[in-house]
């Protein structure tokens, strides 16, 4: 890749580097890493954060020693959201989990979209999550629609792995759930709270509005105080996007 024409070098990035960012997103790269590689070679920080869809995140902490635990409001915009309704809806089942075998049907009533189309706004989505969590990509596990019709909820749950659960439902590389980062992408008319049972939070749906709390104590343990109930819209559906981040396995090459 030829010098940058020093002019251009703080302000917007040349085409054949736009398309270099295209390619290495397109291949999975790290965002951290091409937002550096980018600085380095002379562009300013904001001329990367534009090309790469990194927005600033502004995080309010709740307050509760019981757990980490925060919001960052506006983290995508309306039409953004709207987007990602519009492909959710299109690829609806019903939601799952994994428990022991003794939760009933009625313990989770949602509906759930995997998001592994490929859809540019997808992309663009995850990319903005890892880049705000300062995680390669590869650290994620695929981000998930969840759509609530009224009445419908998720009961008091936690999403760490259960000692039982590591095995079956971690990669070859990756283990427990760290944190977990979800955004509510419509106001609901009425209901559709998120509570923190365990801490006396809850957290009303506000479109674009992101939550990112730690599953995990300090010392890698599971931590039961982020125990959080999607509650029953009663007016209207809530649609809402989880992104999960598992931690490498220490044995993992």
């Amino acid at each position: 890749m030829q010098a940058v024409h020093e002019r251009m070098a703080y302000t917007e990035l040349p085409q054949e580097w736009k398309e270099w960012v295209a390619h290495n997103v397109a291949r999975g790269c790290s965002v951290a890493d091409i937002f550096n590689t980018l600085v380095k070679e002379g562009f300013a920080p904001e001329a990367a954060e534009r090309e790469l869809n990194i927005r600033r995140v502004a995080l309010k902490r709740l307050p509760s020693e019981r757990l980490e635990l925060y919001t960052a409001e506006r983290f995508l915009e309306g039409a953004e959201c709207e987007e990602l309704i519009g492909i959710i809806r299109q690829r609806l089942r019903p939601s799952t989990i994994s428990h022991d075998g003794t939760a009933g049907n009625s313990f989770r009533t949602s509906r759930t979209c995997d998001l592994v189309g490929g859809e540019s706004a997808v992309r663009a989505l995850d990319a903005r999550i890892c880049g705000a969590m300062g995680i390669d990509p590869a650290m994620a596990e695929p981000s998930q629609g969840q759509f609530y019709e009224v009445g419908q909820e998720f009961k008091a749950h936690t999403d760490y792995f259960e000692t039982y659960e590591i095995e079956r439902h971690s990669t070859p590389t990756l283990g427990q759930r760290t944190w977990t980062f979800m955004i509510y992408l419509n106001d609901v008319e009425a209901g559709g709270e998120t509570k923190f049972v365990n801490a006396g939070l809850s957290i009303p749906p506000r479109q674009g509005t992101a939550v990112i709390w730690n599953n995990l104590r300090a010392d890698g343990i599971g931590n039961y105080d982020p125990l959080h109930h999607g509650t029953p819209g009663t007016a209207g559906y809530t649609a809402v996007l989880t992104n999960m981040m598992p931690r490498p396995l220490e044995n993992a090459t």
